[in-house]
């Protein structure tokens, strides 16, 4: 069986056709009870998330924010950023997320990830993203972020790229779990 976050991030890389029709399955074999099998039209779902104003986002954007929405509180965070070519700014980030963090939604919005880094972050690791960045392929890392309050935690991070209807990388996808909390 595929880890949940292997399985969310196929389900969010599928078309929305085969995203309809997957996610039930995904919430039963992972005992997802906050997930919402029923497609919202577009313009109500997103303007019904924690205020997103539609037209702040590309019609791509809001139908992977509209999928996020849908998926509920899954256990792990999802954050979408991009265009990468524009210091990859955070669109939008799941309630998960922003609970893991800290953050609010409107403090995290248009600011690039960076800002969860910390005197412990491993550079190793960032580098790796950066390099996943640089030649558009999927990265996962663990590293030291840190918390809106400076508390610090171990990530796991995972970096996917989001490609548009002509097949350039418009977007990156960001799975992440917190995987332990160190008081410093």
């Amino acid at each position: 069986m595929a880890t949940l976050r292997d399985a969310l991030i196929e389900l969010m890389l599928l078309d929305e056709e085969g995203f309809r029709r997957r996610l039930p399955d995904l919430a039963r074999t992972h005992q997802l009870r906050s997930v919402d099998p029923q497609p919202a039209e577009e313009s109500p779902a997103v303007r019904d998330i924690d205020g997103v104003e539609p037209d702040s986002l590309t019609q791509f954007e809001r139908g992977y924010v509209a999928r996020m929405a849908r998926l509920g509180t899954v256990p792990l965070g999802l954050t979408l950023t991009g265009p990468a070519y524009q210091n990859n700014p955070l669109r939008y980030a799941t309630r998960t997320f922003r609970e893991m963090t800290g953050y609010s939604l409107s403090a995290l919005r248009g600011e690039n990830l960076r800002l969860l880094q910390g005197p412990a972050t491993d550079s190793d690791a960032i580098a790796t993203l950066r390099e996943g960045i640089d030649i558009w392929e999927q990265r996962t890392v663990e590293l030291w972020n840190y918390r809106a309050d400076g508390t610090r935690f171990r990530n796991r991070v995972t970096i996917v790229p989001l490609t548009g209807a002509d097949g350039s990388i418009t977007n990156w996808l960001g799975v992440q779990s917190a995987i332990t909390t160190v008081d410093d």
